[in-house]
Order: C-alpha cells, then sequence, then structure tokens
C-alpha cells in the first residue's frame, strides 16, 4: 500500500487581540497551492470575522489585513510596492496607532491637504487605500459613517511640518532619559531616520569609533518583514552626536541584534508593538508638555515629526543642501531644497519680527 503524502501546513497571523497580541491559526493543505488557497481563504473569514470587525481596531491593523486579503493576491510586483510604500511611509505614520472609529472626516482631508505637491501617484495609492478600507469597515460595522466617503484631492500648496518647540525639546529630552523606550525616540530625534528604518537596526550598523551608523534596512509592517530601506539613495551613512553615542553604550551589545526589540523574541517590533509603546510615549511627551500641538490628523509628534525636526537642525548648523539630502535619504534633492527654502522664509519672517519690535 503506498505511503500517503503528509499534508503541508502553515501557521498565520489573522489579527491581534484586545492588548494587541498576534493571533494565530493553523492551515493544512495536500500541495503548495491547495495550502496559499487555504491561508488566503481562512484570511478572508478573519478580516469580516471577530478578530478584524472590533470595534476598537486600530487602523494600521485594518489596513494591513485590508491589503493581505483584497489586494495582495491580484497585484503586479509594482503595485505591491506602492501600496506597501503608501502605507508605510504615509497612512501608517498618520494614523496607523488610531481607532478606526475615532478617525474623522475633516481629519483625513486635512491630513490629505497637507500632501498637497507629493507625487500624483502617491496621493492616487494613498485616496484608494482610505475610500477602500473606510467602505469596507463602514459595511462591517467597523465604524458607524464613511469618513473617506467625499474626500477631496489636495489643491493647496503643501503646508510643510514645523520643527519643535522649544517646550517640546525640553519634553522629548525628558522622556528620552527616563522612559522605557527612549532609546527608540532618541534614534529619531538624533538621526531623523524614517521609524521603519530605526526599528531596523542592528548593533552591527553601529561604528561606535566613527560615530556614525549605516541605514541599510526598513521594517515592513503590510508584511511584517524586514526589507531593504525606500530607495538606492536611502542607504546612508548617517553622524552620531555625543549624546546619542552615550545612550546606545548604556545597552550596547556584541553581535547584530536588533538595537529596538520585543524582549520575549529579541526581533523588531511588530506593527501592534509599535502601536502599543508609541502611545505610551506620547502619553509621556503629554505628561511633560501639556500644551503640545495636535497636527491635520489629530495625532501629537508622530515618527515623522522628528525628520522636519532634524533637517530644521541641519539648516540651523550650516550643513549644506546636498550633505542635508545624504543624510536624509531623499531621493531628490528638489526634496530637501523644498524643505531649506520653508526654514528660510521661516527665518526671514521671525528676523522681520525682531526688526519691527526694535523700534517698539
Amino acid at each position: 500500500m503506498a505511503k500517503q503524502k503528509k499534508r503541508l501546513r502553515a501557521q498565520i497571523t489573522v489579527g491581534h487581540d484586545a492588548d494587541g497580541n498576534p493571533v494565530y491559526k493553523w492551515v493544512s493543505g495536500r500541495t503548495k497551492k491547495e495550502l496559499e488557497a487555504s491561508k488566503e481563504e481562512l484570511r478572508r473569514v478573519h478580516i469580516n470575522g471577530a478578530v478584524a470587525i472590533r470595534r476598537d481596531v486600530f487602523f494600521g491593523e485594518y489596513a494591513s489585513n485590508w491589503y493581505r486579503v483584497y489586494k495582495e493576491p491580484y497585484l503586479s510586483a509594482s503595485s505591491k510596492a506602492n501600496y506597501r510604500s503608501a502605507l508605510n511611509h504615509y497612512l501608517f505614520s498618520a494614523f496607523g496607532d488610531r481607532q478606526m472609529r475615532a478617525i474623522t472626516a475633516e481629519q483625513l482631508q486635512a491630513y490629505l491637504n497637507d500632501l498637497a505637491g507629493t507625487n500624483k501617484t502617491t496621493l492616487t495609492y494613498i485616496m484608494t487605500i482610505l475610500q477602500n478600507c473606510f467602505t469596507l469597515a463602514s459595511a462591517q460595522g467597523v465604524i458607524d459613517r464613511n469618513a473617506a466617503d467625499a474626500l477631496k484631492p489636495p489643491k493647496a500648496e503643501r503646508t510643510s511640518r514645523r520643527a519643535l518647540t522649544a517646550q517640546e525639546t525640553t519634553a522629548v529630552l525628558k522622556v528620552i532619559d527616563t522612559h522605557a523606550d527612549g532609546l527608540f525616540l532618541a534614534i529619531l530625534y538624533y538621526t531623523g531616520l524614517r521609524r521603519g528604518e530605526a526599528l531596523g537596526l542592528r548593533w552591527s550598523d553601529i561604528d561606535f569609533s566613527a560615530r556614525t551608523l549605516r541605514v541599510e534596512r526598513d521594517i515592513d509592517f503590510v508584511t511584517g518583514k524586514v526589507g531593504t530601506v525606500k530607495t538606492t539613495t536611502s542607504v546612508r551613512t548617517v553622524p552620531i552626536p555625543d549624546e546619542l553615542i552615550a545612550l546606545l553604550n548604556k545597552t550596547r551589545q556584541v553581535g547584530s541584534g536588533y538595537i529596538i526589540r520585543a524582549p520575549k523574541t529579541g526581533m523588531f517590533w511588530s506593527q501592534a508593538t509599535f502601536v502599543r509603546r508609541w502611545r505610551k510615549i506620547q502619553e509621556a511627551l503629554l505628561k511633560a508638555a501639556p500644551g503640545i500641538e495636535r497636527d491635520s490628523s489629530g495625532s501629537i509628534l508622530t515618527p515623522h515629526y522628528f525628520r522636519h525636526n532634524y533637517a530644521s537642525i541641519l539648516y540651523r548648523s550650516g550643513v549644506d543642501v546636498l550633505s542635508a539630502q545624504q543624510y536624509l535619504g531623499h531621493t531628490d534633492p528638489a526634496t530637501t531644497m523644498r524643505i531649506y527654502t520653508h526654514l528660510a522664509d521661516e527665518t526671514q519672517l521671525k528676523d522681520a519680527e525682531k526688526v519691527r519690535k526694535a523700534f517698539q
């Protein structure tokens, strides 16, 4: 009698529980094709079932599930890359840690207005994701009203993010020194790295003698995997100030493990872990500086704020545009130039105000 072929099995993440912990399920199949079909069906069940339909579900979790079930299986490689870029580098930063039902139409439109001047293709993907996710969430009963129902493409000139105020800077430095996750905040503040780049750093990327770090990888929250950085120009070497060197030395490890890691697994932070820990950092910042302003999306000091603040520090320090472009990992020098021009305009306005006050 012929020996029966062993069935293939796989474990997949179908969502997260109320505490942000991953929920796993096992699937099986006689062939790889059958196994993939079983995985796809299980994801479909769970995005329409108890895991994803929780009314307190976060946008980051919901959008990730939506992408994996309704988009990824049917997209070309280039379209997959565009969707993941729109999620990882834009929407997760603005809304990833916000509950779907707490996001308003005004916040979504204000966020889009702030993106005026962004590449049209990128804007199209961002709007498609928002409209699809909120339409589905409304149909599933996750939200009462579709906040993306009447979204319009931005027409106004792009509004640049501001640098940190003196009060906010003091609060950030205090949280860096006292919070359990202060090192992650310090990396954002002192290097201007993107969130995924900071989470992807390994100890082997740090050159303590040269006081530099090497940016080579990015954490993709959509797939939950480590990938390459955004573009080839994003691969770069960034100088590290003495303050960050001192903090890194306190937890310095031999080897190539992740600098920011989950205590139990030693792996990089998942999206759920990031959301949970970043909210605690924000709570600490609000406690240290109750007057912190919220941005157009209703958030306070998202990780991307620290990139603009880092750019302003480079500008005030006299760093030339090309060097700033390299440190920030901008593909197009025009992007860096726009930030520098905006900062120069701000400085000119402040100087003009000083002149007016001098005659009072």
